[in-house]
């Protein structure tokens, strides 16, 4: 073989495994999946049999027996077939992500499944007529409308340049630069090949081609999807706050009103707590960052106050508060305190013991809520029911800190909660 030969084999290989690292990528936690992943796995995969359909012309260097012609025919029908695929899966691809709708999409859809079925038509037929190519004692030969397979992909260039650069403003200039990349790395391969015989690039530019969009356009995408993922995250926890906070201001204004009845000096020492702990709350509503555990201790601290003017002598709480430089998510120390009291202590006839403590690891921090209220058996409906507010703080707490939140309970002897927070690397 020569040493052009061995070049071009070389190339391919390269092409083949440039090709895979993609698809890899793609079927690796099911990527593929979503629309647009599905798009950019056929460009792959059409350019990894492009690629395998080109091989045989450059390792069958005698083509003087039907068998190897045939193998030359059946590999090059298979490489002509895999570049229809290849531009009708990108075009999908680039519709797909400039969010093309209505008549635009309709027409320009149309003009690439036509085009491409062109193309394919000719891959097929060609074997036997020898339209596009023909397969010769010597190997590979061009036929007379081969310039047809080299218009089908330059017309669906063409056509992806002008929607790029109409919608422009769709897409960040790093996306405009790497899809007009894509466009004319294998556009300047096919026409240096198409006038140099001999040299195959066209398939090791696409390959290096779906490496850009790889790299510097899909994980782009999927960082903007994870961002859209949090916002729509955040959004669900102010819902869930603004749910919270009507039923804090019931049993605080209810509270209150009973002791004005009876006891008007610890109203008064009531009505303190509630300011404060109403000002925390709103405070609270405001940040959908994490806050520090001392400010949420804090707004912990007016509640269960409240609590004890309530129930008096049924509720005890305890603090053991070691550590507390470090933070966690709004609201999420309260409901846990309040199903303590609520699910735990108050459905013991003589009440109970409410203890919040935290302790320091190497490598988190944890809050510990434990009651010695009724507990709860952890596949009954009643804890289903009774800690609905739980899931949603541990929702928050994995989203917001990546911390974690463990129940332990046992039916008559109480009920522990462990937030761990972990430190930041």
């Amino acid at each position: 073989m020569s040493q052009m030969v061995l070049a071009n084999i070389a190339l391919d290989l390269v092409g083949i495994v440039l090709s895979v690292i993609p698809i890899i990528y793609l079927l690796d936690g099911h990527r593929y999946r979503q629309k647009l992943n599905q798009y950019f796995l056929g460009v792959c995969v059409s350019n990894l049999f492009m690629i395998i359909g080109d091989l045989p012309d450059w390792l069958i260097q005698d083509a003087s027996q039907p068998s190897m012609q045939m193998a030359v025919s059946l590999s090059t029908s298979v490489f002509y077939a895999a570049s229809a695929f290849v531009l009708y899966f990108f075009g999908r691809y680039i519709f797909e992500y400039l969010k093309l709708s209505g008549r635009a999409k309709k027409v320009c859809l149309s003009a690439v499944v036509a085009v491409c079925s062109i193309q394919l038509f000719f891959a097929v037929i060609s074997p036997f007529t020898g339209s596009v190519f023909y397969v010769t004692d010597s190997g590979y030969q061009r036929g007379e409308l081969f310039w047809v397979s080299q218009v089908v992909p330059a017309f669906c260039y063409f056509l992806f340049t002008v929607l790029v650069i109409v919608y422009r403003k769709r897409l960040a200039w790093r996306e405009v630069v790497f899809f007009l990349l894509y466009i004319f790395v294998p556009l300047g391969g096919g026409a240096a090949q198409m006038f140099l015989r001999g040299i195959a690039v066209v398939n090791i530019g696409v390959a290096l081609a779906l490496l850009f969009i790889l790299v510097n356009i899909q994980f782009e995408h999927e960082l903007l999807i994870k961002r859209q993922e949090k916002e729509l995250a955040e959004d669900r926890i102010a819902i869930m706050l603004s749910q919270i906070q009507p039923h804090f201001l019931y049993n605080s204004l209810t509270a209150i009103r009973r002791l004005c009845d009876h006891d008007p000096q610890q109203a008064k020492a009531a009505i303190a707590d509630f300011s404060l702990f109403l000002r925390a709350n709103m405070d609270s509503l405001s940040s959908r960052a994490p806050i520090p555990f001392e400010q949420e201790l804090l707004h912990t601290r007016h509640y269960l106050a409240l609590e004890q003017q309530r129930f008096q002598s049924r509720l005890q709480v305890v603090y053991d508060i070691v550590c507390q430089d470090f933070a966690l998510p709004p609201l999420t120390l309260q409901p846990i305190a309040e199903n303590a009291v609520r699910h735990g202590i108050l459905r013991r006839e003589n009440g109970g013991t409410v203890t919040i403590s935290t302790v320091e690891t190497v490598t988190a921090y944890m809050v510990i809520v434990a009651d010695d209220g009724a507990g709860f058996q952890a596949d009954t409906a009643t804890e289903r029911r009774s800690h609905i507010g739980i899931e949603n703080v541990r929702s928050r707490l994995a989203t917001l800190c990546g911390g974690t939140l463990d129940i332990q309970s046992t039916a008559g002897r109480g009920t522990s909660v462990t937030i761990t927070i972990p430190k930041e690397v």
